[in-house]
């Protein structure tokens, strides 16, 4: 007796191919690749933001060290720092501190700080909402970011 060599089925043939396991498995992890860059996206774009808000600050503290009691002057110069892109711009007063504290403001009259001159200080803070490309980094990044600086005055 001759054996006869069995010849596989086409689903058999179907299930040991490996042609197109290569797409099957891109179409797999693509959607994944792209969740992940875009999220690195979102989270490059905040930090750029953060950055610049930052400067922005510095540049309106910096305008405040010149013209201490100009609360206009230094929100115009922080804003002209972004290119007028600015959700909200404050200011603080002047305020008085110890030298070598961190405690509560004191009066900037005379010699408050047990005969020694207190430190005057201006705060600039500027916030801004953030803007993402993919929605999901909502869920990571807060909702707007700030930067803030504080200048010795006098």
């Amino acid at each position: 007796m001759i054996a006869c060599a069995r010849r596989p089925s086409r689903l058999g043939q179907f299930l040991r191919s490996v042609r197109g396991s290569s797409a099957v498995e891109f179409a797999i992890i693509a959607p994944v690749l792209i969740v992940v860059l875009g999220g690195l996206a979102d989270l490059a774009i905040a930090l750029h933001r953060t950055i610049g808000l930052e400067n922005a600050a510095r540049a309106g503290a910096q305008h405040a060290m010149s013209f201490p009691d100009d609360a206009p002057g230094i929100a115009a110069a922080t804003v002209a720092a972004l290119g007028g892109t600015v959700g909200a711009v404050s200011v603080a007063a002047a305020h008085c501190v110890c030298p070598g504290t961190s405690g509560p403001s004191v009066s900037c009259d005379g010699t408050p700080c047990s005969g020694a001159a207190a430190g005057r200080y201006v705060s600039v803070s500027v916030t801004a909402s953030a803007e993402t490309i993919f929605g999901l980094a909502a869920i990571v990044l807060p909702s707007s970011f700030t930067g803030s600086a504080v200048a010795r005055v006098r």
